[in-house]
């Protein structure tokens, strides 16, 4: 009994101070780098002057503009409905940013007509797989990140916040363990 609990013990000490890259040691340190430089995601949202012809994309454009106002983050006014050229069909509005939207900007330009809006973060879901290359003193790591914080900007997205996102990193061993974003 003395000698198998000897045995486990000293497996538990060295099981701790392994150099291994676990999926969950890969976690925490992703999760730490995501802490110092979030993987924050933008769209560009046009403001001033814009123009939705009559398309079923512009139709589906405008009813995302429509939905930012009915929620009050934008004022959303008529200029003139365009009744003549290649144009026909086709409505000018003026679009401003409301206070309540202005936490939700990344950058707004004095004198132009595109903001950037945040959308939504990325945080770790999940670390599928770790593959050490221990010749190479480095490790490729499989993760599936997940969407966090969206904001009423993400349908301007290209990307689908309930989708995952699933990527692959470059981790190095050093002598002082796992590093990933050290040169972040």
């Amino acid at each position: 009994m003395k000698n198998t609990l000897l045995i486990l013990m000293l497996f538990a000490i060295l099981s701790c101070g392994s150099d291994q890259l676990s999926n969950s040691k890969a976690e925490k340190i992703i999760a730490s780098c995501l802490d110092a430089k979030p993987e924050q995601r933008t769209t560009p949202f046009t403001i001033g002057k814009a123009t939705f012809r009559d398309t079923d994309g512009d139709r589906a454009l405008m009813q995302k503009y429509m939905a930012l106002k009915e929620e009050g983050y934008i004022e959303m006014e008529l200029i003139k409905e365009i009744s003549r050229g290649w144009n026909k069909g086709a409505k000018e509005f003026s679009i401003k940013l409301a206070a309540k939207s202005l936490e939700y900007m990344e950058q707004v330009p004095e004198n132009g007509n595109v903001a950037y809006a945040k959308t939504f973060k990325y945080v770790v879901g999940e670390v599928l797989e770790v593959h050490e290359l221990p010749s190479l003193n480095s490790a490729t790591v499989k993760v599936n990140f997940k969407a966090t914080e969206i904001t009423p900007f993400a349908p301007f997205s290209s990307r689908d916040p309930s989708e995952f996102w699933v990527k692959e990193l470059a981790f190095t061993k050093t002598s002082n363990g796992w590093k990933y974003c050290d040169n972040f």
